[in-house]
């Protein structure tokens, strides 16, 4: 067999991020372009580059230098991960034969003195094929979820699921964000942990074990949806999109995160792909909830409470109680704060200051008896929610 081509990634990656570049070279036929392309979360830039027949010879001759036909299918040892920020470069090569079959490589297939050798001289001589002055063109393309299922990434087996929802409301502090993850802790098993953020109040977390097969599920939506991929999904920025019934005043975003265990591909145990709202938009949205009513099931069934931090800015106001991230979609800071109070187990608030109704001021301003807020011209109390004058005369 003869090899015709290399696609060759050059991979960055930590437990929260995944970063590569490929390039795609011929080394057969008169059409000698190398490609180079970057994917990221928002675009995907195509750059090609011309070549020769002498560096397609230099790739061959490296080829059987280290005789790297003989490595695909050896099991790669395991990569040293360093300590510090838990960082690791690798580079991964798909060989492609004229019989149409491929090979993969990882450099690790070989003692490790010779593995390393022959990276370095395959990643040098890449690098040189990429040059700028070798460039010939370059795109920017924004890939459709279609597109993103045909791309092919190699990954190890899913060993955590994640979903995060964050919301956000004019009022300073008013920030919420809740993590709920479940990662696999045995045979059947799974751990839960849920955590909860609120402003710059201090996290609240708890987590339990319970019995769930949530992770082979997931798997199986991940090999058959090609999930890895999800994250290149984007949308064109040059097309007009309809913003008149967006809120103003809130904000609010969610996303899905499979962690995979490619230790024996890139060397991570633990790496993060993303599920994030341009993939929903562009078609993605049944998968996504699919797997997140997975996520609320388990959680559900493990027990696991987190009350959401209290944001007390005012004395004597009223805390945020325990309430969920939708509550406040439909209401203003102050009521939600109010009508959670109201619903939760939490101590009464002090009404010791209440002694009337609320009244105008001679400046037409107005003095909160609940709370104490003073020279008020809205509707309602920022601090805790109550009704003004105005509003308690038209009651």
């Amino acid at each position: 067999m003869k090899v015709i081509s290399i696609y060759f990634k050059f991979s960055l990656v930590t437990s929260t991020m995944f970063h590569a570049v490929e390039t795609d070279i011929p080394l057969a036929g008169e059409d000698l372009v190398v490609s180079k392309i970057i994917r990221e979360s928002n675009k995907t830039e195509i750059i090609s580059f011309a070549s020769d027949r002498e560096t397609a010879d230099k790739f061959l001759a490296l080829i059987e230098k280290y005789d790297v036909t003989s490595w695909p299918g050896r099991i790669p040892s395991v990569l040293k991960i360093p300590e510090e920020g838990g960082r690791v470069r690798s580079c991964f090569m798909t060989l492609r034969f004229d019989d149409g079959s491929t090979g993969d490589v990882t450099f690790r297939e070989v003692p490790e003195e010779t593995g390393a050798e022959a990276q370095k001289a395959f990643t040098e001589l890449v690098f040189a094929s990429v040059a700028n002055e070798k460039k010939i063109s370059s795109r920017t393309v924004y890939p459709k979820l279609s597109e993103c299922r045909e791309i092919r990434e190699k990954h190890g087996p899913v060993v955590a699921v994640e979903t995060r929802s964050y919301s956000c409301g004019m009022m300073y502090n008013s920030n919420q964000t809740v993590y709920q993850t479940i990662e696999r802790s045995g045979e059947g098993r799974v751990r839960v942990t849920v955590r909860k953020k609120a402003g710059n109040e201090p996290e609240a977390s708890g987590s339990a074990e319970t019995e769930s097969d949530i992770l082979s599920r997931v798997q199986e939506i991940s090999d058959r949806e090609n999930l890895p991929c999800w994250e290149y999904a984007a949308i064109d920025p040059s097309i007009p999109i309809d913003r008149s019934m967006q809120p103003l005043d809130y904000s609010s975003s969610s996303s899905l995160s499979v962690y995979y265990d490619d230790t024996l591909i890139t060397g991570m145990p633990r790496v993060k792909r993303t599920i994030g709202e341009s993939a929903c938009k562009l078609g993605g949205a049944e998968v996504d909830r699919e797997i997140s009513d997975m996520v609320y099931e388990v959680v559900t069934k493990s027990g696991v409470k987190v009350d959401m931090p209290y944001i007390n800015y005012f004395a004597n106001a009223q805390p945020l109680a325990t309430q969920t991230p939708p509550m406040t979609q439909f209401m203003g800071m102050g009521m939600a704060w109010a009508a959670a109070g109201t619903a939760s187990s939490d101590p009464a608030p002090d009404t010791s200051r209440v002694s009337s109704p609320a009244a105008f001021n001679s400046d037409d301003t107005w003095n909160c008896p609940s709370c104490g807020e003073t020279g008020l011209t809205g509707k309602f109390c920022p601090g805790c929610g109550r009704p003004g004058p105005q509003t308690e005369t038209q009651n």
